[in-house]
C-alpha cells in the first residue's frame, strides 16, 4: 500500500500542530504573549514552526496540483511527499539541537522536492 497525498498532508498537519503546541508551551512557561522576550529556546521554536509552515504550505499545494495533472504517477507523488516529510522532521530536530549541517541538508532536501514537483507541473 503506498502513501497517498492526503496522508502526507495529514502527517504534515499533525507535525505543524505539534510544533505550534511547543511554541504555546514555551509561551506559557515564560509568560510571553508576543515575540520571544529574549528566550532563545522560544525564538528557535517560533522559527522552526514558521519555517515548517512556510515550506509545508507550498509543498502541499504542489502535491495537490500534481494529483490533478494527468500522467503524474502516484509513486512519484508519494516519494516527493515522504522525502519532504522526513526532511521537515530532520530540519526541526536539527534546529532544536543546533546542528547546522543536518539542518542545511534537510532544507536543501525540502527545496529539492519542491523544485522537482514544480518542474513536473511544468512538463
Amino acid at each position: 500500500m503506498s502513501i497517498q497525498t492526503e496522508q502526507v498532508l495529514a502527517l504534515l498537519a499533525l507535525w505543524l500542530i505539534a510544533l505550534s503546541i511547543n511554541v504555546s508551551r514555551l509561551r506559557l512557561r515564560y509568560k510571553v504573549s508576543f515575540g520571544d522576550d529574549g528566550h532563545k529556546d522560544l525564538m528557535v521554536a517560533i522559527r522552526v514552526h514558521g519555517n515548517a509552515l512556510e515550506q509545508s504550505l507550498l509543498m502541499g499545494m504542489l502535491l495537490l496540483a500534481l494529483e490533478t495533472k494527468a500522467g503524474s504517477g502516484a509513486a512519484v507523488i508519494a516519494c516527493l511527499g515522504i522525502v519532504f516529510l522526513i526532511a521537515r522532521l530532520l530540519h526541526a530536530l536539527a534546529a532544536f539541537q543546533r546542528w547546522l549541517l543536518p539542518r542545511q541538508v534537510a532544507h536543501v532536501a525540502s527545496l529539492a522536492m519542491q523544485l522537482v514537483a514544480a518542474v513536473l507541473l511544468l512538463t
